[in-house]
């Protein structure tokens, strides 16, 4: 029951230090013999007393938020002592099968409102948005059509950043009339790794050092390979020439855009009934803190506020009767202040025609730290004031 719940809440992308004080919770409901366990991105090991020793690994994380909740329900009856093991494993097993919860369409056109929320977000144009739709929908059907061949995941950034580079500075840019990076960067949210920076900052933060600087390696690994495939696109389709900024839809935008959002990761990550009110409230509280907080802080901070005012919030909306887990309104906080989206806009500006800096870099990685010490600190508050009231 440890290992298959263990696994699963790693492939969910919890931090180590979350899933380990998780199962220690769970053994003192079922056993009095002294557990041994250490957690890793992609292996867990326990021994239970002198005797059982279980191994496991998994190298396949989900960004399904309905199995998300499914799989810390199934926990959280767990920790309470409140399933029996062998049903606890055929619950979880169940759990880690299961399709997503819409189909291939609705899925890909959940992408593809994703990606023109977050264009709206960072340059609302009417041409813009034009543009990030179609791009959105290029990538969506390059992710859907790769479901079948997971051999292919390790290069579907690069592939990715290929096709809408080219596409891109051939058909796109012109009608955008927007720089290439603005074009581009919102259409690859799915390939960037903006989840795993962040909660391999988290565990390093909570002194997971091998977790969290495995982590961080694969994240930037992803990044390496995305912005090779921009340099490749533009080696190929040639230099984009600079581009005049359309003109700017109007300050409603930015209102509108959290809701397009909001819609897109219900349909998208397949987010449990009932959610999208809640996913709505909280990715609100999340971008517009973080966009209050840019008004006094150097915007690659603001992300710290954003998350250290979101996550408890999210904890106490998941006490509300009929509101989604507390893993699943998490998520979709990491989702909407998408630091792997800053990373990427910054580490690749040479690619793009622009200048690159040590600024620039250092700039990606204070707003991926700041986050995730935003995010830390939000859980400690959370737990510390927890302990005290049950004291």
């Amino acid at each position: 029951m440890l290992r298959e719940i263990g696994t699963a809440l790693i492939e969910v992308a919890q931090p180590i230090q979350v899933v380990e004080t998780r199962l220690r919770d769970m053994a003192g409901k079922y056993t009095s013999e002294p557990v041994q366990l250490a957690a890793l991105p992609t292996m867990l090991m326990l021994q239970i007393g002198n005797g059982a020793f279980e191994l496991a690994g998994s190298v396949q994380p989900s960004g399904q938020f309905d199995m998300a909740a499914r799989v810390d329900g199934i926990a959280a009856l767990a920790e309470a002592g409140a399933i029996a093991p062998t049903d606890a494993v055929a619950a979880i097993r169940a759990a880690r099968r299961q399709p997503p919860r819409f189909g291939a369409v609705a899925t890909t056109l959940g992408y593809v409102l994703t990606t023109v929320g977050f264009g709206m977000s960072v340059e609302p144009s009417w041409r813009g948005m034009l543009a990030h739709l179609s791009l959105g929908l290029v990538v969506g059907v390059i992710m859907l059509t790769s479901r079948p061949l997971p051999g292919l995941g390790p290069i579907l950034p690069t592939i990715s950043a290929l096709v809408v580079t080219l596409l891109a500075t051939w058909f796109v840019v012109d009608v955008a009339h927007d720089g290439l990076l603005r074009v581009i960067t919102p259409a690859l949210i799915a390939t960037l790794p903006g989840m795993a920076l962040v909660v391999g900052s988290i565990e390093l933060a909570g002194s997971r050092i091998i977790a969290g600087a495995s982590r961080l390696v694969f994240g930037v690994t992803q990044l390496a390979l995305m912005v090779y495939g921009v340099v490749v696109g533009v080696q190929i389709a040639g230099q984009v020439s600079p581009q005049g900024t359309a003109p700017p839809m109007g300050s409603w935008s930015y209102a509108v855009s959290i809701a397009v959002i909001a819609v897109g990761l219900y349909l998208y990550l397949s987010a449990p009934p009932g959610s999208l009110v809640w996913l709505l409230l909280i990715i609100a509280v999340a971008m517009l803190t973080q966009s209050a907080a840019g008004l006094v802080l150097n915007s690659t901070h603001s992300g710290f506020a954003g998350a250290i005012v979101a996550i408890p919030l999210a904890m106490f909306f998941a006490r509300i009767r009929g509101a989604p887990p507390a893993i699943v309104l998490t998520l979709a906080v990491f989702w909407s202040l998408v630091p792997g989206q800053l990373a990427f806009m910054s580490v690749s500006r040479g690619p793009a025609g622009d200048y690159l800096n040590q600024a620039g870099i250092g700039a990606a990685g204070a707003a991926i730290i700041s986050i995730a010490l935003g995010t830390l600190a939000g859980w400690t508050l959370v737990r510390t004031a927890g302990h005290r009231a049950a004291g």
